[in-house]
């Protein structure tokens, strides 16, 4: 190749890759007054499976992964126990990306919505992964809206006033932080 080649190669590389940016700071931007500034960012594959090893399920089960990302909590735990699953994804690049990557799977549901405004009584798990300043505020609609018996699987940041019954630290040096693990309503404060 010749180097203007190399160089208009290099050009349309930069200019795909500054569009995707900016999506990204878009989608983010789009939805900052329901996420309170919380950005995409995809749960580690290792806490994925840390979460899964610690929580069985089965296929009766619902999973529902509020704030899910690119959705790959749902079909790891579909993989491997069968488990039907419904996230919930406000941000239109996550949104987008979940729908894609969980096309073909069955059993799989990705909706653009946002969890506050939905039920989650039919969930035999709920696992999140958000802000610790929405921590309080989702253990109150946790508290009003989930059955007996139903596990909540929290990522980093512990939900108030609720016991967990188990605390996970997955075996990596870079993604250590706790994975706190309840059942309702043995865990909470009511």
């Amino acid at each position: 190749m010749k180097v203007v080649e190399w160089i208009f190669a290099v050009l349309i590389l930069m200019g795909v890759l500054f569009a995707v940016k900016l999506l990204y700071m878009f989608a983010t931007v789009s939805v900052q007054p329901i996420t309170q500034g919380a950005m995409f960012v995809p749960t580690a594959n290792i806490r994925v499976s840390t979460f899964l090893d610690a929580v069985p399920m089965s296929a009766d089960d619902l999973l529902v992964d509020i704030g899910c990302g690119d959705g790959r909590v749902l079909r790891a735990a579909r993989k491997r126990y069968g488990v039907r699953a419904m996230g919930f994804e406000v941000n239109p690049m996550a949104y987008l990306i979940a729908r894609v990557r969980s096309l073909g799977i069955e059993g799989i549901q990705i909706r653009w919505r946002n969890f506050w405004k939905v039920d989650l009584g039919d969930a035999n798990v709920v696992f999140c992964y958000l802000f610790p300043d929405v921590m309080e505020r989702l253990a109150k609609k946790l508290e009003a809206e989930l059955r007996p018996g139903t596990r909540v699987v929290s990522c980093n940041f512990p939900l108030p006033g609720w016991k967990p019954l188990e605390i996970l630290s997955p075996d990596s040096s870079l993604h250590d932080d706790p994975i706190y693990v309840y059942r309702f309503p043995d865990s909470c404060r009511l």
